[in-house]
């Protein structure tokens, strides 16, 4: 009922004479909780009015130990099933929410039903009155409530949509609308589509392997823009213009497209989760950065959890390395400390869900996205076709590092004790960080030692997700996705063997620590795939930076390469180390570009300033 008064009466978006409408920032409701509340306003006009709506809607909140939420805190993003809207119209959902045999549940559909019809009316009406575009007008008279009839009110309905769900992700976009495509030219109206995400704070979108011309649209729409982050999937049959649209736009320094990989992530899922149709597979979409979900069937926790691997180590090491029997015996003690650890955030997650399924419906995305009204369940209560929770692994890359310089250092070559090892790092000894910073064998250099440690660790932390079931999902799923949360979980950690100083920020996702990855990005994306990625199918990141100047021809060849060997993500950012440093020095100047930090898109100028110096260290590999 509060979302029905909520259309009734909300102001309606201003017109500003674009292809689409709404356009703009807009108020909407949030997906998360599903209110269109703005609550600093609230709790300046009537606290107790804000008490009510926290007790009784915001049971949401997670009860995941805090330390162990980076980048993820029981969030859930999702997309609506859009392709279903456009072929059906709302209106012919009636039928299916009067089977619903839960009265509240039914009732509270049809009154979402009935709030958005009188906004469509009402947006009309306004839109009328300023004079607006004929063809916009004629459009959402049309959709979405009947189905669409032409590519142009296709697109109309998936933006309107869109701002339903509160702009969180596009779906599958070229796919969906190619069944009303008749040859026509719509990259403008996909720039106005994109522009509404940007603006809104949205987030991706996913280009399969069904390419198609709007396929090279989108590629071309997307140039020079921060969002959506794309999904590009592509194989070695990938068509070569596929290929070509795609660096086009890599060179325009936006981080768009990332490139992905069907065998190993869509035939990892499918050999996870048993219950996922052959015709849902195609639907995979990220939310949220890259998190793994099928567009318009799902409800995946993402990122619900985001373990900190270094901060456990750094306990392991105070409480634990200077009794340990041999590195073995140090080793085991971590995994068991990791373990507690996974135990104890699966549980909440777990507890979390429950809360969230009491007391927490989303009327609209319990409408939006199948097969919550025909299994009569709200989107929380398990209402969704596909359930699984996503949890971040944030720092493995310190952590491997950090271990081998234990096994090397104290274990194996007596070059210092542990004694000695816990006061130098107590200490944020700089000039003993250095030279722990340059031990021989790391990650990043393709070093087999190194490799083969990688593959053990990586493998024994995302297996501790096997066995465990949420109470609302088929599984777990490993990632490892920072976006911009390594900075804040960096500050909880003292320094550490990897040569962190104390306070600094974790690993960049699954890149090389910094300086570690300088023989060349072959070596690189070899100690990368080293890593059990079998089994991060939540999705792990790697950020991979080039030169302006880069091939074409030996860019492909290398992304193909990696993803041979089992690679699953790669997002590129094309920029040059000058650049980079004249936007820091003068980012008033510099207001457009675009930087890939972790699974997520920024402009530059927004990071804080730790992270502009993160992504000016990194390696930009110069011989692709």
């Amino acid at each position: 009922m509060g979302l029905r008064r909520f259309y009734e009466n909300c102001q309606l978006p201003e017109y500003t004479g674009n292809s689409l409408y709404p356009s703009g920032r807009v108020v909407s409701p949030n997906y998360m909780s599903g209110l269109p509340v703005n609550y600093k306003k609230i709790k300046a006009q009537d606290e107790e009015i804000l008490k009510l709506i926290q007790k009784d809607f915001c049971c949401y909140q997670s009860s995941v130990p805090e330390e162990h939420t980076v980048a993820g805190n029981m969030y859930t993003h999702s997309m609506p099933n859009y392709e279903r809207i456009l072929r059906e119209g709302f209106l012919s959902y009636i039928p299916r929410i009067e089977k619903i045999k839960d009265s509240d549940m039914r009732e509270g559909l049809m009154h979402l039903i009935n709030g958005i019809e009188c906004y469509i009316k009402r947006c009309v009406a306004y839109l009328e009155s300023v004079g607006a575009d004929g063809n916009l007008i004629s459009a959402l008279k049309q959709v979405p409530m009947h189905p669409a009839r032409d590519l142009y009110e296709a697109v109309v309905c998936w933006n309107f949509v869109l701002y339903l769900d509160g702009c969180d992700n596009l779906g599958c976009v070229a796919s969906g609308l190619y069944p009303y495509y008749k040859g026509e030219d719509i990259i403008n109206l996909l720039r106005n589509l994109f522009d509404n995400l940007d603006v809104n704070d949205g987030y991706t979108m996913a280009l399969g392997m069904d390419y198609n011309p709007l396929t090279l649209q989108c590629l071309e729409a997307v140039k020079g823009k921060r969002r959506p982050m794309i999904e590009l999937f592509v194989d070695q049959n990938t068509p070569n213009e596929i290929w070509e649209k795609a660096f086009e736009s890599i060179r325009t320094s936006n981080g768009q497209p990332a490139f992905y990989n069907p065998q190993v992530l869509l035939g990892g899922l499918q050999k996870k989760f048993k219950n996922i149709r052959d015709e849902d597979i195609k639907k995979f979409c990220g939310g949220g950065c890259t998190e793994a979900m099928l567009a318009g069937l799902s409800n995946v926790g993402s990122l619900d959890a985001g373990i900190n691997l270094l901060l456990i180590l750094e306990k392991c090491i105070k409480t634990e390395l200077v009794i340990a029997k041999d590195f073995d015996d140090f080793y085991m003690k971590y995994i068991n400390a990791v373990k507690e650890v996974v135990d104890t955030v699966t549980t909440e997650i777990g507890n979390s869900q429950t809360e969230r399924a009491k007391h927490n419906p989303l009327p609209m995305r319990t409408l939006l996205i199948d097969d919550c009204i025909d299994n009569g369940l709200d989107y929380n209560n398990g209402g969704a076709r596909y359930k699984w929770s996503i949890i971040n692994f944030a720092g493995m890359i310190n952590v491997i590092d950090a271990m081998l310089v234990i096994r090397d250092y104290i274990f194996e070559n007596n070059i210092f004790s542990a004694t000695e090892l816990i006061a130098k790092l107590e200490k944020n000894d700089k000039d003993f960080l250095v030279r722990l910073r340059n031990h021989s064998v790391s990650f990043g250099s393709d070093n087999s030692d190194a490799n083969s440690f990688s593959n053990k660790i990586s493998t024994d932390i995302f297996s501790m997700l096997d066995d465990k079931k949420p109470p609302f999902g088929e599984g777990f799923l490993p990632a490892s996705i920072q976006f911009m949360s390594q900075v804040k979980a960096g500050k909880k950690v003292g320094a550490t063997p990897d040569g962190r100083e104390a306070g600094a920020p974790l690993c960049d996702s699954l890149a090389a620590i910094f300086g570690k990855d300088t023989k060349g990005p072959t070596a690189l994306l070899n100690s990368v795939t080293s890593l059990n990625l079998n089994r991060a199918l939540g999705v792990p990141v790697l950020n991979f930076n080039i030169d302006p100047d880069f091939k074409d021809e030996v860019l492909k060849a290398l992304i193909l390469g990696y993803m041979k060997q089992g690679g699953i993500q790669i997002q590129i950012t094309c920029i040059s180390r000058e650049m980079l440093e004249e936007a820091y020095r003068n980012p008033e100047e510099h207001k457009n570009l675009v930087v890939r930090v972790g699974g997520y898109s920024e402009y530059f100028y927004r990071l804080n300033d730790e992270l502009k110096r993160m992504v000016i260290e990194r390696t930009i590999q110069n011989e692709v």
